[in-house]
């Protein structure tokens, strides 16, 4: 990733980068972080800036930059030699080539007492150097294939054909990859269960994406107000706000006409909707003090159609005792069980219904809201995700054996 400038920049993936970082730091005595990023940027590299990423982690880090492949874009790379090379695929094209490769190489020569990659696109360079380290902790996070797969329904038909094409290309990768780690990281057991039954080995855990639990939730809002959260930069985001603003929303303030939808996150103040100018509808776009927005809130909403992984603003909801209302999928590997902690539903209609009987019933929304902390605190808790990636590391750095498993 490139290195985060501000706080607008903390979105899930620091988060999660930010949970290993601070587990990392209570077991290594000091970090070296090597960052990926675009030739322009290598000449940052210096005591400022690692002194600017040592205060946004929270950690003291030593920083790294190396420069990301460039190549031309033409039809032939983009749609059609991924096919059989991942590093060929568009998303994954920077992070190709043996020059890349070579100068992770050098810093991997250096013998790390541990290494931590972060995501798939960061392990191809280690997979191209041919080195086998003893003990490496890949955080896979999202599986990537499956991610593929749930996007291949947008775009023009040859795109769709193309990414069809290119995803046992990418499958394989992501099997060489958890067999060359010495332990593999993903965000939730239905993604674990989903690898295993593909048959790529035991060296599977189970990383939660975490928040910090606030002490006291703020009071529920009193004005009937909906809020969608999320960095509109990222696709499924963006569409399911305007899935939110554009089709469910009307049908909410038909029965409701005092009521607002608050599009929160960057990027939700550039959503094409909003030259229309929907009733009710406000964009903030980033919003520092997230105590102060969920004072605001009383419903928070999240129509997903697709992506993968797990959802942080939901797991930020319960922290701050909102009843939530979402499809299966924007729930998907959390363990919020329907009616209880949660409302799931799928169509425009039910999302509307659901979110109309909890802005006009106070009780509901304290019953779930309140369970949902509940099941926040004890599973989804910075605290205690912190402490199971730092078990991880401890007894990596603990085992004696240099053979690959």
């Amino acid at each position: 990733m490139i290195p985060p400038a501000s706080e607008a920049d903390r979105g899930g993936m620091q988060r999660r980068v930010g949970s290993f970082l601070r587990a990392l730091s209570t077991v290594c005595p000091s970090i070296d972080m090597v960052h990926i990023v675009p030739p322009a940027m290598v000449a940052r590299a210096g005591p400022a800036l690692d002194a600017a990423q040592s205060a946004f982690w929270g950690v003291p880090l030593r920083i790294h930059l190396v420069a990301r492949q460039v190549r031309r874009e033409t039809i032939w790379n983009h749609y059609v030699s991924g096919i059989a090379s991942v590093p060929q695929q568009p998303s994954f094209r920077a992070y190709g080539g043996a020059a890349l490769a070579k100068e992770i190489g050098r810093y991997l020569d250096t013998g790390p007492d541990l290494v931590l990659v972060d995501r798939l696109e960061a392990m191809l360079p280690v997979l191209a150097g041919g080195r086998r380290l003893a003990r490496l902790l890949l955080d896979l996070n999202d599986v990537e294939h499956k991610m593929r797969l749930r996007g291949l329904d947008h775009g023009r038909a040859v795109a769709r054909v193309s990414g069809l094409l290119q995803v046992p290309a990418l499958l394989l990768t992501e099997r060489r990859a958890i067999r060359r780690a010495s332990h593999t990281t993903i965000c939730s057991e239905l993604d674990r269960a989903h690898l295993q039954q593909l048959g790529f080995g035991p060296k599977l855990g189970v990383i939660a994406n975490a928040v910090q639990l606030p002490p006291a939730p703020p009071e529920l809002g009193s004005a009937p107000s909906v809020l969608f959260l999320g960095a509109c930069t990222y696709t499924p985001n963006h569409e399911a706000a305007e899935r939110l603003a554009l089709r469910i929303w009307p049908l909410i303030r038909a029965r409701l006409p005092g009521a607002t939808l608050i599009l929160a996150g960057q990027g939700t103040d550039r959503l094409p909707s909003r030259a229309l100018n929907p009733d009710g509808v406000q964009y903030r776009g980033f919003v520092p003090d997230l105590a102060a927005l969920y004072a605001e809130t009383r419903v928070v909403c999240c129509p997903l159609l697709r992506g993968s992984g797990t959802r942080l603003k939901l797991v930020e909801a319960a922290a701050f005792a909102r009843p939530m209302v979402s499809t299966r999928l924007g729930a998907e590997g959390l363990d919020f069980a329907d009616g209880t902690d949660i409302l799931l539903r799928e169509t425009d209609t039910a999302i509307a219904n659901a979110c109309v009987v909890l802005l006009q019933d106070e009780a509901a929304c304290l019953r779930l809201g309140k369970a949902a902390r509940a099941k926040m605190a004890a599973l989804y808790n910075t605290t205690i995700i912190e402490s199971e990636i730092a078990g991880v590391m401890r007894t990596l750095l603990e085992s004696r054996s240099d053979q690959e498993l």
